[in-house]
């Protein structure tokens, strides 16, 4: 069937949008949403970025790199805050496949993200590495031996199969995002029935994330001693999540918990990355 490539953009553009503002009203403890802004951010800053990432990552004749690069440089010009590396490496291999396979299922999407990934060549990962330099002085997990500040002469994918141990974005793009199919999928839906919500869904696939993997924003600034503190706590929040309807009861905890993660500074951005990439993930596949 023929892919209508303009009907494709124009329905990309608009969920990358949807995505990014949705995780607005998500309540993440720990992270900037509407109920409590921090780390020098507030909403604000998230839905101007929305804007600018959901026009780049959409762009025609723009390779995976090119439109990571002109999404960060743009954001950099008229934001002025890394507001949402970690969201644009993890939307772009989606909006790439989807805007040239058209909507697919989630089987297939991961087959082909996986294939789009390893493809990418060396040339081909040097604006991508020039993305990641520009915004993140730590390099997304990468050592001396693969400095993305000089331009390492490695594909996309042996870069990231380097740094996966240390950086969980790393590690979906080594995966080819089965943390998102096989974890984040699940939650999103388990939630999602229980309350209808999109917002509240995607808390619960925060915290089912946030319990599973030590956050790596969290082990770069706090080292991974706190990493794996806030991952035993919020298992507690996560099963109170869980247990109980009443959302009133839940905004006050978990409030409680986020004022406690910035009170320290402690910001999981990462596990905030791979929620959006979650919803983005389930909205842009065959319905099942």
């Amino acid at each position: 069937m023929k892919i209508n490539n303009t009907k494709i953009r124009n329905l990309l553009k608009k969920q990358i949008k949807f995505v990014c503002d949705k995780e607005m009203d998500s309540l993440k403890p720990g992270n900037v949403h509407k109920y409590s802004k921090g780390h020098g951010m507030d909403t604000k800053d998230f839905f101007k970025s929305s804007l600018i990432i959901s026009k780049c990552l959409t762009k025609k004749n723009l390779n995976l790199g090119q439109k990571i690069l002109t999404s960060v440089n743009e954001i950099q010009s008229k934001i002025k805050k890394n507001t949402n590396l970690g969201i644009i490496l993890m939307l772009s291999p989606i909006a790439t496949v989807v805007q040239k396979e058209g909507i697919i299922s989630k089987e297939e999407l991961l087959k082909k993200i996986k294939s789009l990934i390893k493809k990418q060549s060396v040339k081909n990962s040097i604006p991508i590495f020039k993305a990641i330099s520009h915004t993140s002085p730590g390099g997304l997990g990468f050592s001396k031996k693969y400095d993305v500040n000089k331009q390492p002469n490695i594909n996309l994918y042996k870069a990231m199969k380097f740094a996966k141990k240390k950086d969980l974005i790393a590690k979906q793009y080594y995966c080819g995002f089965e943390d998102i199919f096989n974890t984040g999928i699940p939650a999103y839906k388990n939630f999602y029935n229980k309350w209808g919500k999109v917002d509240w869904a995607l808390t619960g696939v925060y915290l089912t994330f946030l319990k599973k993997f030590n956050d790596s924003h969290i082990m770069r600034n706090k080292g991974k001693k706190i990493a794996k503190n806030v991952r035993k706590e919020a298992k507690k929040y996560y099963f109170f999540l869980k247990k109980n309807e009443n959302l009133t009861k839940i905004k006050k905890k978990l409030l409680f918990f986020d004022k406690k993660l910035k009170s320290k500074r402690i910001n999981p951005g990462t596990i905030a990355d791979l929620t959006v990439a979650t919803l983005f993930f389930e909205i842009v596949t065959k319905k099942q």
